[in-house]
């Protein structure tokens, strides 16, 4: 069966650095941290349980109806979420430019945790994303690590992951409050 990951945000991104786009929704409880040289770590709590965030992130029924970043649709989707399994995303701007993400799973342990690697089309960047969900009280807590080759790309791609993750959360968020 094919499934997507959450870590898909992360492309709109870079994208948005690149475009020279972002938004600076930092709304919700999104908090973005530098804890070391190369990482980024996102965290963000959702009042559903963990199953349904995982079933959310990862459902291909699901995630067209609110994984839709500002000013590009996700067109294409493939992906199989299991250890070796790889994914690829297509996105699409209103000029008809595509930009691709793909990546392969290196760990996947549903719906607690799963480590994939990240590759763009229009970028050298490649990234190692950790994706862990914990439940708290009948909520998520979705962390994300993003594990970058230098400090450089790191701070490069702070301000816009910083963003786009808000932006995309807060989508998550309300589709998830919506479909209770």
């Amino acid at each position: 069966m094919a499934r997507m990951t959450a870590v898909a945000c992360l492309v709109i991104g870079t994208l948005a650095r690149l475009s020279g786009q972002g938004t600076n929704d930092r709304a919700g409880a999104m908090q973005v941290t530098k804890p070391s040289d190369r990482n980024i770590v996102l965290t963000r709590t959702f009042a559903a349980p963990r199953q349904k965030v995982f079933d959310t992130l990862t459902k291909p029924d699901q995630v067209p109806r609110w994984f839709q970043p500002k000013q590009m649709s996700l067109v294409t989707y493939e992906a199989d979420l299991r250890t070796g399994g790889t994914f690829r995303y297509v996105f699409q701007r209103p000029s008809g430019t595509r930009i691709e993400m793909r990546g392969v799973y290196k760990e996947v342990d549903p719906p607690h945790r799963w480590v994939h690697t990240e590759t763009y089309d229009f970028s050298p960047l490649t990234l190692l994303v950790t994706t862990v969900l914990d439940e708290v009280r009948g909520k998520t807590v979705l962390t994300q690590t993003i594990l970058y080759s230098s400090k450089e790309e790191r701070d490069g791609d702070f301000d816009a992951v910083a963003n786009s993750s808000a932006e995309i959360y807060a989508k998550l968020e309300h589709y998830l409050e919506s479909s209770q």
